[in-house]
């Protein structure tokens, strides 16, 4: 939500409309990193405030990219996980498709494979009922993201709650890189202030994700994220922020 300021003449209160005391929350991560570029500030909101955090990574294998180093492998990428996972104390993550068969192939990946998985998997919305999900935006340039992007809009479709559980609170997360993408997305619509604990906790677990940062002030860097947090900050009013994109919210 927004913020609203309140005041009598004299200094501005910000007070923050939403409530995540004790509430669950669900990250739908296609690659380890994801999790923390998109929503670092979300979960350390949701774990300071009781809640509990899982984060269902999608897959998890052997990469070549543009470092001096030039790959990644699963096992280097694992240990990461499990040091972010310490750091920013959630408390469960499942890895649903390991392998370099799946990894950034899930738009080869039937659908419904997917979509089952959000579903009804080992770390799902059935199994944790989570209040808030949390996922990757549609506007990226990245097919695993877009593959996974479709798979959490069709499995939080319009049903009845009698059947099976809908999140009240449905958030697409952005990367520093999203705006460089073939699709067109919407403008966030929903801002959440980071204050001084928030971004430390996001980038000091955005550290622990060594293997996959490139250039010092690219767009995959501690320093991006911290420059796109301060420009969402100036666009809602706060020194820094983290954007969404607001797709359902039940009060």
């Amino acid at each position: 939500m927004r913020l609203l300021r309140k005041g009598n003449g004299a200094r501005a209160t910000t007070v923050s409309m939403l409530d995540l005391t004790r509430k669950r929350l669900l990250v739908v991560a296609p690659h380890p990193d994801d999790e923390i570029f998109g929503c670092g500030g979300l979960i350390q909101r949701v774990k300071a405030e009781g809640g509990k955090v899982y984060v269902l990574y999608l897959t998890v294998g052997a990469t070549k990219d543009f470092s001096k180093k030039g790959s990644s492998g699963p096992d280097e990428r694992i240990r990461e996980i499990r040091r972010v996972v310490k750091r920013m104390r959630i408390d469960g993550f499942h890895i649903a498709f390991p392998g370099d068969e799946y990894m950034l192939q899930l738009d080869h990946m039937p659908q419904r494979t997917l979509i089952n998985e959000i579903e009804r998997g080992r770390l799902s919305l059935e199994t944790l009922k989570p209040q808030v999900l949390a996922f990757p935006s549609f506007a990226d340039y990245n097919q695993d993201h877009r593959a996974a992007n479709e798979a959490c809009i069709a499995a939080t479709r319009p049903v009845n709650g009698s059947f099976k559980h809908t999140p009240r609170m449905l958030l697409e997360y952005e990367l520093p890189y999203t705006g460089w993408s073939p699709t067109s997305g919407r403008e966030p619509n929903f801002f959440l202030p980071l204050d001084d604990a928030a971004l430390s906790a996001k980038r000091e677990a955005l550290k622990l994700y060594a293997s996959q940062m490139k250039t010092k002030k690219g767009p995959i860097s501690v320093y991006a994220s911290e420059q796109l947090a301060k420009m969402r900050g100036v666009l809602s009013g706060v020194d820094a922020a983290e954007a969404y994109v607001l797709r359902r919210l039940l009060v």
